[in-house]
């Protein structure tokens, strides 16, 4: 994937944290929001920053809505604000549009009127650590997959090490694939059978929710 041209509407922390995660990622960022103190705070880090209310449907008329890749929403915290910035959006031909959303109800009425992607930074942020800091594996990060399965982040258990992978029957013991391996500055994707395991890595493993957690167990 090349330099995206990205909009983030609503610079609170949630919107700035994003914006300056992506343009230190190589893409275009225009931040949009109404607060003139916000916007000069972030105009020297961002591609862009403008002061405009993303509820002005006239005032988002003054955009090239179009010509970005992602059209982001990050206010999240009044369904009002959010359902009108998504409609103005939809309206003016929006290409990708991801909302913010605080909880489920309003999840589903923002995608019910446009939103082509959910998310709840609060209610993930929340599922996240509860897997870091119930289990005795040391889990670095976790990451829901759709439907049932789950992608985790761990450091390699004093018991695996100096043994190859096919040696710890993952997949036939815990239902659990190892995505990559990091050691040190060395990344494997795909690992072969015969990897070994040494102190020290970080390995990713997928499976489905129930597997993951017996394997924490």
């Amino acid at each position: 994937m090349g330099t995206l041209n990205i909009m983030v509407i609503g610079m609170g922390s949630f919107g700035e944290s994003l914006a300056h995660e992506l343009t230190k990622l190589g893409h275009d960022v225009l931040g949009v929001d109404n607060d003139a103190e916000v916007v000069q705070r972030n105009a020297a880090i961002l591609s862009n920053a403008i002061q405009l209310d993303g509820t002005d449907r006239e005032a988002m008329r003054t955009l090239d809505i179009h010509g970005f890749d992602i059209c982001i929403v990050g206010r999240g915290t009044d369904l009002e604000e959010s359902a009108l910035i998504n409609l103005h959006l939809k309206e003016l031909k929006a290409r990708n549009i991801i909302c913010k959303a605080m909880n489920d109800a309003q999840a589903m009425i923002l995608q019910r009127i446009g939103a082509d992607q959910i998310i709840m930074p609060e209610r993930d942020m929340g599922k996240r650590l509860a897997h870091m800091i119930s289990t005795s594996t040391q889990t670095l990060d976790y990451m829901d997959i759709a439907g049932d399965f789950g992608i985790e982040e761990i450091v390699a258990p004093r018991g695996w090490l100096d043994r190859e992978l096919n040696d710890l029957q993952l997949p036939g013991r815990y239902g659990l694939q190892v995505l990559l391996i990091r050691s040190g500055e060395k990344f494997t994707t795909a690992p072969s059978g015969s990897t070994k395991i040494i102190e020290g890595d970080i390995l990713v493993v997928f499976g489905h929710k129930n597997k993951l957690a017996k394997f924490k167990r």
